[in-house]
Formats: structure tokens, C-alpha cells, sequence
């Protein structure tokens, strides 16, 4: 038992110092892990701006390289496009269609359409002779005329039986719905005898219902009446109560509406009396600011007039000043005209000094004209220079287009020539042919004869084929006539008993 304990003891202490181990080697672990992320961190920040450096340097690069490398996909895109250009222009030439290939063209085109159309007017013909052969034999007409008459007499046969066939389903269905209406009929009949009967015991048992009612109603009629008459007495109570105070109430009101008129009537008052003192002291500031204004404009007229006054006595002064002056300066009448005159060449010097400036302005001017006239002639003659240009190489341009549609006219013509040509020498071969023709006839109509024999052997043939191909008709037709009447025959049933 103690070793058991023991065990177990030291069993604990190993088992906790194995996971005291692992604890600490996860903890060892996570240490250098965390120092080898550090250490990265570390580097990738230090590298950061060699890298973004790096980076920057392989973009230009790039960049350069795309650019160099767009550069040369133009060029080569150009030299493709200049290429293809040139092949299309080529190829376009080439397609054009000479005069001979589109005679060519026509010539496989009429041979076709009248190879089609001598195809059909082949088919025609041999379809018309085939009727003109049946039409020419008297048996053969003889024989369609009996195999027509047999199918319309089967075909009548054949609508006599369906009409026999649907007025039998009539009247069978006629018979059969009278059976239904004549026993609906009874069956309504019936019905309407037990209905009558049930109709006079709800009659019986409703006016049983109604006596009852009548009593109670009776009961129901005398007990409201006393019940009204008691409301109606306690109604009479009330309303003279109600009289009573609606009479209490009304002289309150009056009371109660004297004294309130009474509070209005002196609210009113003091009202009136503030109005009438704000309308007081409102006219008073506004006479107060009328007499300011018209006293500050009096004033303002007062001190105009002084400042005119005062000037008017300043120029006055001003002048008898000058005239002093004057007076003292020309002691004489020669001494005034001497002045006089010297003010007159002062005021014609300034007068030509004046004219001058004006004369030089307007020569400047119409310098300026003359230049701006000289540009803008230099410049419609430039216009009219260029004008001609382009007229010159339009003339050109159309005397160019007009060289090459002479020349496509000259090769169209040509082509009409050359087709001329060649029809002609197709009617000088279908003359010969003609002649040739003539000959085969000759020789054709020889082998008709020697053929007739053989034709009319073949035509015998033929009757005897067509002769038994209607007698197979006719037989079939009879034969199902005669099915028909066997199957009229039979009985008929009703189509909801088949």
C-alpha cells in the first residue's frame, strides 16, 4: 500500500516535471521565434528604401523598355498597314473585271438560261403529248369516263350511307333524351306532390309558432306600457329639476358676465389710455424731426449763400486788383497796345504750337494708314496667289480624272467591238448551222419512218397498260362498294352502345 502511494508520488513529480519541461521549451521556442521576426522586421525596415529604390530604377527601366518596345510596334504596325494598303490597292486591280471575262460571264450565264428553259419546254411538251395521246384513243377516253361515273357512284353511295348513319344517331339520341325528359317529367311530379304536403305542415306548424308569438308579444306590450308610464313620472321629476337649475344657472352667468364686462371696460381704458399717450409722444418726435430737418437745411441754404457771396466779392476784388495793375503797367496807350500785342503772339504761338502737334499727329496717323493698307494689300495679293494654286491643281486633278475615264472609255468601246465581233461570228456559225440542219432533217424524217413500226408496237403496248390499269380501278372501286353495303347492311347501334 505505501509502495503503491510512493509510486504514484514520484509517478507526479515526473509527470509534472515533463510538462514543467515542454512548458519551458514551448516558451524557448516562442523566444526565438519572436527574435527571428524581429530580426526580419528589422531588416525588411532597413531595406525598405533600397528596395523602393531598386523598384524605382527597374520601373524607368520598364518603362524605357515599353516605350522602345511601343515605338517599334508602330513602326511595324505602319509598315504592315503600308503593306496591307499596297495588297488591297493590288488585289482591287486584279479583281477588276475586264470586258472578256464579263462577256465570258454572260455568255455561261444566257447558255444556262436557255438550257433551263428548253428543260422545261421539254417537260411541257411531253406532258402535253401524253394528254394529246390519251385524248386521241377512244378506249382509253371510253374507259376514264367509266372509272369517273363508278367513283361518283361510290362517292354517293358513300354519302347516302354517312347521312343514313348520322339521322339514325339522331333519332336514337332524340329517343334517348324524350326517354330522359318523360322520366324527369314523373320524377318532377313527384317531387311536387311531397313538396305540396311538406308546404302544408310548415303552414300548420308556423301558424302554431305565430299564436305563440302573438301571446308573447301580448305580455312583452302591457309590460313596457307599465314600465313607461313609472319612466314617465320620473322623466317629469327630472326635467323640473333640471328646469329649476337651468334658471339658478342662467341668472349666475348674468352675473358672472356683468362682472366680467365690468374687467373689460377697465382694461379697455387703461388700453385707450397707453394708445392715446404713444400717439402723443409719436407726433412730438416727428414735429421734433421736421423742425431739424427745416432747421438744418436753413442752415445749410445760410452758408451757401455766404460762400457765394463771399466768392462773388473775392472775383470782384480780383478784378479791380487786375485792373489796377494793368492800370499801373500801362502808363500809356502805347505801352497798353504793346501789351496787348504781346499777349497775341503769345496766344498765336500757343495756338501754332498746338497746330503743329496736330499736324504730326495726323501725319503719324496716316502713316500708320498707309502701312496697315500696305500689309493688307501684301496680304490679299498672298490670298489670291494661294487661290490660284488651288485652282491650278484642280484643273490639274480634273484634267487627270478626265485622261483616265477617256481611257476606261476607249477600253469599254473596245470591249463593245470585241463583242460585236464575236456575235457576229456566232450568227456566221449559226448560219452553217442552220444549213447543216436542214440536211439532218432530211435524214431524221427517213429514220421517223423507219421508227413508226416500232412506235406503234410501243403505243399498243401502252393502250393495253392503260386498259389494265383502269380495269384494276374499276375493280377496286366496285369492291368497295360492295364492302359498303355489306357494312350497311349490318344493325345499326348507338354511339354509346358500341
Amino acid at each position: 500500500m505505501a509502495a503503491a502511494s510512493l509510486m504514484r508520488a514520484d509517478r507526479a513529480i515526473m509527470k509534472r516535471q515533463e510538462m514543467e519541461f515542454h512548458h519551458e521549451k514551448r516558451a524557448a521556442d516562442q523566444l526565438d521565434q519572436f527574435k527571428v521576426e524581429q530580426k526580419g522586421a528589422w531588416e525588411n525596415k532597413m531595406m525598405g528604401v533600397i528596395r523602393k529604390n531598386r523598384v524605382k530604377s527597374k520601373v524607368q527601366a520598364l518603362q524605357a523598355q515599353q516605350q522602345a518596345n511601343l515605338q517599334d510596334r508602330r513602326m511595324r504596325l505602319a509598315h504592315k498597314l503600308s503593306s496591307e494598303m499596297k495588297a488591297w490597292e493590288k488585289e482591287m486591280v486584279d479583281r477588276e473585271e475586264t470586258p472578256s471575262q464579263r462577256m465570258e460571264r454572260m455568255s455561261a450565264r444566257a447558255y444556262e438560261l436557255k438550257k433551263r428553259r428548253e428543260d422545261e419546254r421539254q417537260a411541257v411538251v411531253k406532258e402535253k403529248l401524253y394528254s394529246q395521246w390519251r385524248a386521241g384513243i377512244d378506249d382509253l377516253r371510253t374507259m376514264d369516263s367509266k372509272i369517273v361515273e363508278l367513283k361518283t357512284i361510290a362517292d354517293r353511295d358513300f354519302q347516302l350511307d354517312d347521312k343514313a348513319l348520322r339521322l339514325a344517331e339522331e333519332k336514337a339520341h332524340d329517343d334517348f333524351y324524350a326517354k330522359l325528359w318523360h322520366e324527369g317529367y314523373l320524377s318532377k311530379i313527384e317531387r311536387e306532390e311531397r313538396e305540396k304536403a311538406m308546404k302544408g305542415e310548415r303552414n300548420e306548424q308556423q301558424k302554431a309558432t305565430l299564436a305563440i308569438q302573438l301571446d308573447m308579444k301580448k305580455e312583452r306590450v302591457q309590460v313596457d306600457k307599465d314600465e313607461e308610464a313609472v319612466e314617465a313620472e320620473e322623466m317629469k321629476k327630472l326635467w323640473a329639476q333640471q328646469e329649476q337649475e337651468e334658471k339658478e344657472a342662467h341668472v349666475r352667468g348674468i352675473i358672472q358676465a356683468k362682472a366680467d364686462r365690468k374687467k373689460a371696460d377697465e382694461y379697455m381704458a387703461i388700453q385707450q389710455a397707453q394708445r392715446e399717450e404713444e400717439d402723443r409722444m409719436e407726433r412730438e418726435f416727428d414735429k421734433n424731426f421736421v423742425n431739424g430737418v427745416v432747421e438744418r437745411e436753413r442752415r445749410i441754404a445760410e452758408q451757401e449763400e455766404a460762400e457765394k457771396q463771399k466768392a462773388k466779392e473775392k472775383a470782384i476784388a480780383f478784378t479791380e486788383a487786375l485792373k489796377l495793375e494793368m492800370a499801373r503797367k500801362a502808363e500809356s496807350e502805347e505801352e497798353l497796345e504793346r501789351l496787348q500785342k504781346e499777349e497775341s503772339e503769345r496766344q498765336w504761338a500757343k495756338r501754332y504750337a498746338s497746330w503743329e502737334k496736330e499736324e504730326l499727329a495726323r501725319r503719324s496717323l496716316m502713316e500708320e494708314v498707309y502701312n496697315d493698307r500696305a500689309e493688307q494689300v501684301a496680304l490679299k495679293h498672298q490670298l489670291r496667289q494661294n487661290v490660284k494654286a488651288d485652282i491650278e491643281r484642280e484643273r490639274q486633278n480634273i484634267e487627270a480624272e478626265m485622261s483616265r475615264l477617256e481611257h476606261v472609255e476607249k477600253e469599254r468601246e473596245e470591249g463593245e467591238k470585241l463583242v460585236a465581233m464575236r456575235h457576229q461570228e456566232e450568227l456566221f456559225r449559226q448560219m452553217d448551222f442552220h444549213q447543216v440542219q436542214r440536211h439532218r432533217q432530211l435524214q431524221q424524217h427517213a429514220i421517223e419512218q423507219r421508227q413508226a413500226a416500232i412506235a406503234e408496237e410501243k403505243i399498243r403496248r401502252a393502250v393495253n397498260q392503260e386498259k389494265t390499269k383502269a380495269t384494276g380501278i374499276m375493280q377496286e372501286v366496285m369492291n368497295k362498294r360492295s364492302a359498303a353495303q355489306e357494312h350497311k347492311s349490318s344493325s345499326l347501334q348507338a354511339p354509346w352502345d358500341r
